[in-house]
């Protein structure tokens, strides 16, 4: 099916105790009691623009969480910054970005043209192996595995974790990044302004 935005196979609505009993493990939501529909894209998804926008658009009822079997391409970003919905994808994931908040989001490999973020620990963003430039983590549940990204932790100063694999934490932002994309507010990366720069081809690295 073709949709404005999307093309995709048509969404099949699953109770969740159905989607469990017929996906099983490739369903990997663990905050089982909070969901009751879950909409089924059994294949490959192709979205232009928002992904939340345009899955939004094809489904026409509220729901929970979306599970993917095969491939999702987005050629913009996939920011899920509420408690619904979730995503579970079983391809591989490409996008411009991957932005979790309350949600959780479950993927197995990706590429991710700009950056991977995670926001306040209400969440979880778990991938497998992805391929992106940058991971930020702002108190995040980020299980994310990008040997080629750089780091950055933007809650933490350095020592207050273990962060052998954090290249950058609050006590080092704002000497290391230009300060158009530091918050004014405290030793942080503002992402938002971190994306701009990054879409228009500009540094932010000093």
């Amino acid at each position: 099916m073709v949709s404005d935005m999307i093309t995709h196979p048509a969404p099949e609505l699953l109770s969740y105790e159905d989607a469990v009993a017929r996906l099983g493990d490739s369903l990997r939501f663990e905050w089982d009691w909070l969901y009751d529909t879950i909409p089924l894209l059994d294949g490959d998804v192709v979205v232009e623009g928002d992904f939340l926008k345009a899955v939004t658009g094809i489904v026409e009822q509220e729901f929970d969480g979306v599970h993917i079997t095969g491939n999702l391409t987005v050629n913009g970003p996939i920011a899920l910054y509420e408690t619904r919905p979730t995503l579970s994808v079983r391809g591989t994931t490409r996008a411009e970005t991957l932005e979790g908040g309350d949600a959780e989001i479950y993927i197995n490999g990706g590429v991710f043209t700009y950056l991977v973020y995670g926001y306040y620990n209400d969440g979880v963003l778990d991938t497998g192996a992805i391929d992106t430039p940058w991971v930020i983590n702002s108190d995040h549940d980020l299980r994310v595995t990008a040997p080629g990204a750089r780091h950055i932790d933007n809650f933490h100063f350095r020592g207050y974790l273990n962060d052998a694999d954090i290249d950058f934490t609050t006590d080092e932002i704002a000497d290391a990044f230009v300060p158009e994309v530091v918050s004014r507010e405290r030793d942080a990366v503002d992402v938002h302004k971190f994306l701009e720069r990054l879409r228009a081809g500009l540094p932010v690295l000093k």
